[in-house]
C-alpha cells in the first residue's frame, strides 16, 4: 500500500518531477565542468610550485657553488666531443651544399626534348590488292627487283653461296630433301624477296 501512495503522489505533481529533473541536470552539468577545471589547473599549479622551487635553488644555492669552485672559464670551455660533433656537423654541411650547388647546375644545363609525334599512316592506299606487297615508299617508287631467267621463263629464287658442305636436312620429314614446292605459280617457286632501295 505505501508503495502505491508514493507512485500516486510522485505522479499527482508533473511540475514537480520536471523541477526535480532540472536541478539534476544543472549539477550533474555544474559538477563536470568543476572536474575539468581541476584537471586544467593541477598540472599547472604542479609546474608552477616546480619551476618556483628550482629557480630558488638556483639563486640560492647553485651559483655559489660554481661560483666558489673555480674558474669560469674553464667551466665555459667547450668538450672535446662537442668540438667533434660539431666540426663534423659543419663538414656534414658544406657538402650537402655542395652537393645542392652541383645538382642545380646539372639540372639548369639539361635540355630535354619533346618526344616527336606518332607516325600517321593516312599516306598509304587503302585498296592494296596484294596484301604481301610492301606499301611504296614516301619517298618515291621502289626499283623493280632484278629477276633471274631460268630454263622454263618463269622467276627462280636467288641462287645459295657455293659452299663445300650439303644442304642440312629438315627434321620430320621423311627422306629429308627439299620442301615439296607449292603448285598453282608458274615455275613452282615463289617471287624473290623484295630489296629495299
Amino acid at each position: 500500500m505505501p508503495r502505491n501512495s508514493t507512485s500516486e503522489e510522485s505522479s499527482s505533481d508533473p511540475q514537480l518531477e520536471r523541477q526535480v529533473e532540472t536541478i539534476r541536470n544543472l549539477v550533474d552539468s555544474y559538477m563536470k565542468i568543476v572536474t575539468k577545471t581541476t584537471r586544467d589547473m593541477v598540472p599547472k599549479a604542479i609546474m608552477m610550485l616546480i619551476i618556483n622551487n628550482a629557480k630558488d635553488f638556483i639563486n640560492g644555492e647553485l651559483l655559489a657553488h660554481l661560483y666558489a669552485s673555480g674558474d669560469q672559464a674553464q667551466m665555459m670551455e667547450e668538450s672535446a666531443e662537442s668540438a667533434t660533433r660539431r666540426e663534423e656537423m659543419l663538414r656534414m654541411y658544406r657538402a650537402c651544399k655542395d652537393a645542392l650547388q652541383i645538382i642545380g647546375d646539372v639540372s639548369m644545363a639539361t635540355v630535354s626534348s619533346p618526344l616527336p609525334p606518332p607516325v600517321k599512316n593516312d599516306w598509304l592506299p587503302s585498296g592494296l590488292d596484294n596484301p604481301r606487297l610492301s606499301p611504296p615508299s614516301p619517298g618515291g617508287p621502289r626499283k623493280p627487283a632484278p629477276t633471274v631467267q631460268g630454263s622454263l621463263g618463269g622467276r627462280n629464287p636467288p641462287l645459295p653461296p657455293a659452299t663445300g658442305r650439303p644442304a642440312p636436312a629438315i627434321p620430320n620429314r621423311p627422306g629429308g630433301g627439299a620442301p615439296p614446292l607449292p603448285g598453282g605459280r608458274p615455275g613452282g617457286a615463289l617471287p624473290p624477296p623484295m630489296l629495299p632501295s
